[in-house]
């Protein structure tokens, strides 16, 4: 059969069906109505797992958190909350100070521990030195004691109780009176008495 016979006599039937077919095509192109599904992005779920994550991260951290109580010369005497690389200075801080108080026996320096209580005299009155629990075990198992005729500031400093002003006080002893000749020559020292020196005596010599 010949194709130009056919399309002369059947040219207008199909012409008109390829028009009628392009038309539904461009219909279902460009209408605003076709039935595409959108998955909308829905970041709540993440952001209450974040929240989630972060409550659980400052509920480890607390955990980690010491108590020490503060008694004696200061406004707000009792137990505080701080964390685990905190200072004497400050939870005296927030303790806040009373105007008598003498901090000549208060190491300020000193890492706080759990169960730790310290108090502040006030001045004149004669207390022991602060002292971290399980400290004088650690002393006497081998640690090494401070020679208060050659120790430097910072090394009087690391005696429980033992603070700037205290120590400036043993290198002006040792400037006007020469070297200790005995451990008990410390409590020449002003603000030394012995409750103080047996809180210091494990850990001191004068060899």
């Amino acid at each position: 059969m010949d194709v130009r016979v056919i399309w002369q006599k059947y040219r207008f039937i199909i012409g008109g069906t390829g028009g009628f077919i392009i038309l539904i095509l461009l219909f279902f192109l460009f209408s605003p109505g076709q039935g595409v599904e959108v998955m909308a992005y829905e970041p709540e779920p993440m952001q209450e797992a974040a929240s989630t994550d972060e409550a659980s991260i400052e509920e480890t951290v607390a955990k980690g958190n010491i108590f020490v109580e503060v008694k004696g010369a200061v406004k707000n005497p009792g137990v505080f909350e701080l964390p685990p690389d905190a200072r004497v200075k400050n939870v005296l801080e927030m303790a806040q100070l009373e105007p008598e108080a003498d901090l000549l026996t208060v190491n300020q320096s000193m890492k706080l521990v759990d169960e730790l209580v310290i108090y502040v005299p006030k001045a004149g009155e004669e207390v022991a030195a602060i002292e971290a629990p399980g400290s004088r075990e650690e002393s006497t198992s081998g640690e090494e004691m401070v020679n208060i005729n050659t120790a430097t500031m910072e090394e009087l400093m690391t005696l429980n109780g033992i603070g700037e002003k205290k120590a400036q006080l043993f290198m002006d002893y040792r400037e006007e009176n020469g070297l200790f000749m005995k451990l008990e020559d410390i409590k020449n020292i002003s603000g030394i008495g012995d409750k103080t020196y047996e809180s210091l005596e494990p850990y001191i010599t004068i060899d």
